[in-house]
């Protein structure tokens, strides 16, 4: 679409894969085969559809789809998930790859629908396919806007640039009424925040082009190099320009500058041919699986409740790149993408301590630093929803005296804010609801800067509204849901008061920081159970008593279950106040070794996580028969204990058959007994006898819980016992 020199970019060639310590084939042993019905020799939707779902019954174990949303035609928009256990939440790197946000761009959906057949047709086959799938969470969304594609044209259904109606930096006059006006654009905005993306693609034609954000102005992001990096890795396969976005156009309001801004997804416009389709899949595969891989590098953990054990919804932010990484509040993961060097690294959580710590990544292995945060107050806007920072100047100089960033305006205060410009907005959602808290402010904001300037104050419980005015303000103010109608508020939307002039640095109202001072806090399981007390050396069949303790932090009473170590489970005791212990008792009938845990639960249900266990030794009773020899009028057998118990009372019998020949009837006999007493590791022997006849004979001989079968050669009084059973 676009012609142009590229710009010097001072930044050494890595190869993703190769930081990684390993390569990815040129060719695997399948590639998908690019032909469809459609005239045009691209997919149709309907095509499309198919082979999603046939990908899904045929790999059932490594895939999923979804449907994400359905557009203004009601067609559905699909994304399928490619993972080893794709219903289990699991700590690894997210990626995302989708196509055809214009209808038009036909071959921006058939590469990631050719990247869905290859990698699931190449997992059983290929080890380094199937090192990709088992370890990353790949989403491929091929067709955005399934109703343009049909139609032939850029827009959708409803004459709408899917990628100028994203909400961060939206602007007006390019092509959408409002940021996430259309169906297609919430449901990309909904399925990116439900997943933590580390890297992101979005196919385009026409051009052969590497574009990395931002989109909207010249200015470089924190996390300029790695993402420089990682573009020149995919380049290197397919010989494309690369180029910032704004460097190269602007736009305002895409796809990559809300992965970014708001989710701190590396996000890349990756421009293709849009005729052969297998030339455009020769430059491309390696490159998105060299991306597919380049998703681990850097720094990774899992963040928790240091009492519960709980996975928190925390942000990461590396000082000196200082960009928002946030966890998957499911498990807790998160993963940064960071070039080999040491940084200094903050881990926040609404309602926690914050942390810091000093890490050296290298280029080998991402580094992995878990982090346990302890209970605090303090609770700040937690992600930015949209925003328009209002800019005066034109291309190529836009937002030339305001160098701020949205994400200034979140966490605690801290002098770095958000110049939002004459007459700009943002839209704050705060993590945790806001309630309306009798007499008293429900929420700050803090305007830094060293003017106060004004502004307007909404709430919603949702982040598109219906918006509540809850007054102007000018400098740090405070608010109040009272009069609003509202009892909770989740977002908050700030409006600068268009005083001013828009060419003054920093712009506009200047917002560090919006305080939630009446959270409404999730109920929090109890803390995680030390190891419980208790007996560690045991005897069969006898029962024993354990004891767990913990608090709950909201000081709920609490009750308590044991894992017993042999496959079965307590019933929850009887509630008690928390910090007070709760006690079980269980009987063991096998010896072994057995590791016993605990957890609590609260009145209202919820679990902590498991306790470390407690180890417990029940000696175990086992005999052994070792030889049984013949011998004049009878038989005599050896048998030991191999065992650590001390045996006594152990009851043996020997029956002795006929087989073959007749005997006197007097040889079919049975001889019982007990052994008194055989120590660990000691033996004894038992004597049956007198046995006489001739013939073949049977004896089936039972110690203890063993049974052993032999047979003889009788010969008058001598029995010869025979080799084998």
């Amino acid at each position: 679409m676009h012609t142009h020199s590229p710009r010097t970019i001072g930044v050494i060639l890595v190869l993703c894969f190769m930081l990684l310590g390993g390569s990815l084939p040129a060719a695997a042993l399948k590639e998908p085969t690019p032909q469809a019905p459609s005239s045009r020799d691209f997919h149709s939707y309907s095509s499309m559809t198919t082979i999603l779902q046939t990908i899904v019954a045929t790999y059932p174990d490594i895939t999923r789809l979804y449907d994400l949303g359905h557009t203004v035609q009601n067609r559905v928009l699909w994304g399928l998930k490619i993972t080893d256990n794709p219903d289990v939440a699991e700590d690894e790197p997210e990626v995302r790859i989708c196509g055809c946000h214009h209808g038009n761009e036909y071959m921006g959906a058939e590469m990631p629908l050719m990247l869905a057949q290859y990698l699931t047709d190449n997992y059983a086959s290929d080890p380094d396919i199937a090192a990709l799938v088992d370890n990353r969470e790949i989403w491929i969304i091929p067709m955005v806007n399934p109703d343009g594609h049909e139609a032939g044209t850029r827009e959708n259904a409803n004459g709408v640039d899917l990628n100028r109606d994203y909400g961060y930096m939206w602007e007006s006059g390019w092509d959408s009424p409002s940021p996430f006006s259309q169906p297609e654009t919430q449901a990309m905005r909904a399925n990116a925040l439900q997943h933590n993306y580390v890297l992101s693609l979005s196919y385009h034609t026409s051009g052969d082009i590497v574009n990395y954000v931002w989109n909207y102005k010249h200015m470089s992001v924190p996390d300029n190099d790695i993402t420089v990096t990682l573009s020149n890795d995919f380049a290197s396969h397919n010989g494309y320009w690369v180029t910032d976005g704004y460097d190269w156009y602007q736009t305002r309001g895409d796809c990559n500058d809300f992965s970014y801004g708001c989710r701190g997804d590396i996000d890349w416009t990756i421009e293709i041919q849009n005729s052969d389709i297998s030339g455009a899949w020769n430059k491309n595969r390696d490159a998105m699986l060299g991306f597919i891989q380049a998703a681990d590098i850097g720094l990774r953990g899992i963040i928790t409740d240091a009492q519960t054990g709980q996975p928190l919804d925390a942000t990461v932010y590396v000082d000196g790149l200082y960009w928002p990484c946030f966890t998957d509040p499911a498990v807790g993961d998160y993963h940064k993408e960071l070039p080999a060097g040491t940084y200094t690294v903050y881990y926040r959580a609404n309602g926690y301590q914050e942390q810091t710590h000093e890490v050296t990544v290298t280029d080998d292995a991402p580094t992995v630093l878990d982090v346990q945060l302890t209970p605090a107050q303090g609770f700040y806007a937690h992600q930015v929803t949209l925003c328009d920072f209002y800019d005066p100047y034109s291309y190529p100089n836009n937002f030339q005296n305001n160098p701020t960033e949205a994400i200034a305006a979140l966490d605690a205060p801290d002098g770095s804010c958000a110049s939002l410009g004459v007459n700009g907005y943002i839209v704050l959602d705060m993590g945790i609801n806001i309630t309306n808290a009798p007499s008293a402010p429900d929420f700050t904001i803090y305007e830094g800067e060293s003017t106060s300037d004004g502004y307007q104050v909404y709430a919603a419980e949702a982040w598109d509204g219906p918006w509540k005015a809850l007054g102007t303000g000018s400098g740090t103010t405070s608010f109040d849901l009272e009069g609003s109608g509202l009892d909770t508020a989740r977002f908050v939307k700030i409006v600068d008061d268009g005083n001013g002039s828009p060419t003054e640095s920093h712009p506009g109202a200047d917002i560090d920081a919006v305080e939630n001072l009446a959270p409404q806090i999730p109920n929090q399981p109890p803390a995680t159970p030390p190891t419980p007390q208790g007996p560690t050396l045991g005897n069969l069949n006898w029962s024993y008593t354990y004891t767990a303790v913990t608090t709950d932090p909201d000081d709920d009473t609490i009750s308590y279950r044991f894992n017993w170590g042999d496959g079965s489970i307590s019933d929850w005791t009887a509630a008690v106040p928390s910090g007070t212990p709760g006690s079980a008792s269980h009987k063991w009938t096998l010896g072994g070794n057995y590791n016993i845990n605990c957890q609590a639960k609260d009145v209202h249900g919820a679990i902590s996580g498991w306790s470390e266990p407690l180890s417990l030794h029940i000696p175990k009773l086992e005999i052994s028969i070792e030889k049984v020899s013949g011998s004049l009028f009878g038989i005599t057998i050896t048998v030991s204990n191999i065992g650590d118990a001390n045996a006594s009372q152990i009851p043996w019998s020997v029956t002795s058959q006929r087989a073959l020949y007749s005997y006197p009837a007097q040889f079919d006999k049975h001889f019982t007994g007990n052994i008194t007493e055989i120590k660990p590791g000691a033996k004894a022997r038992i004597t049956c006898s007198p046995l006489m006849g001739f013939g073949m004979a049977k004896f089936t001989i039972q110690v203890n819980d063993k049974t052993l079968v032999k047979r003889a050669a009788v010969l008058g009084v001598l029995v010869i016992i025979l080799p084998g059973q």
